[in-house]
């Protein structure tokens, strides 16, 4: 999908987009695994860029406070001010990652997470010094992507994907933007090789989640447990995302 440079999140405005967070919902334990493999302490005011249908916010909210909620999609900002709707400490706003800083200085913000976002953008590192110009010194940025190039093809493409990452390639990015990376590692070995068929050898040009049924995905709900001792095993040497800490110094 075609993302003019400086549109922010025009690609969450399709509905393809908007059905593919909704299965996501379904895979908490997922997300959980993500924000493990932050951190167990988090420091707020923090912002989660690029929140979706605010499925990962829900599990954010519970650790840290106050939150922001960033987005630019209608569908996804309609949804996100109705789940939150009472809840004091989080706020839901309208924004352009790629000219935010004045908002999320407003904010106070502390720490950022911004999960499954990146890839999405034209020019990623254009948003990394937006949240590095807004951070305070020592406040912390935590990042998801999708990981490894050789994976690409019609599945990101369909989901509006510009690239995928290597380690050492969003190390690059996420120093580019002026932040200094605490850590850099892979998650979810298990998941390249449906990944590689899906996209690579069948070429199913559709959203990764929508390529699964709900059963499907209620399994991999159950598995998850197993997939997390997997990596922890072997290390991983490579997985379907990347992690990132960075910090401002």
């Amino acid at each position: 999908m075609n993302v003019p440079a400086g549109s922010g999140f025009e690609y969450r405005h399709n509905a393809e987009h908007y059905e593919a967070q909704s299965r996501l919902g379904h895979l908490m334990a997922y997300y959980a695994w993500t924000l493990d493999l932050f951190g167990d302490t988090f420091e707020g005011p923090a912002a989660d860029a690029g929140a979706g249908s605010g499925h990962f916010s829900a599990l954010l909210a519970r650790h840290v406070q106050p939150l922001l909620l960033l987005e630019g999609g209608e569908d996804n900002l309609a949804t996100l001010r109705e789940r939150f709707a009472g809840d004091d400490a989080v706020t839901v706003e309208d924004s352009d990652l790629t000219d935010c800083e004045a908002q999320l200085r407003r904010h106070g913000i502390r720490s950022i997470f911004t999960l499954d976002v990146l890839e999405h953008l034209p020019d990623d590192v254009a948003a990394l010094k937006q949240f590095h110009a807004a951070l305070p010194s020592s406040g912390k940025l935590y990042i998801k992507v999708p990981a490894l190039q050789w994976l690409y093809g019609p599945v990101d493409e369909a989901s509006g994907h510009y690239r995928r990452y290597t380690r050492a390639s969003l190390r690059r990015s996420v120093e580019a933007g002026g932040f200094h990376v605490d850590s850099c590692r892979y998650m979810n070995l298990a998941g390249v090789p449906p990944y590689f068929i899906k996209s690579r050898i069948l070429k199913r040009a559709e959203n990764f989640s929508r390529t699964f049924s709900m059963a499907q995905i209620r399994r991999i709900q159950k598995a998850i447990p197993m997939l997390r001792r997997l990596d922890r095993l072997v290390g991983p040497p490579l997985g379907l995302s990347v992690v990132c800490v960075a910090t401002k110094a």
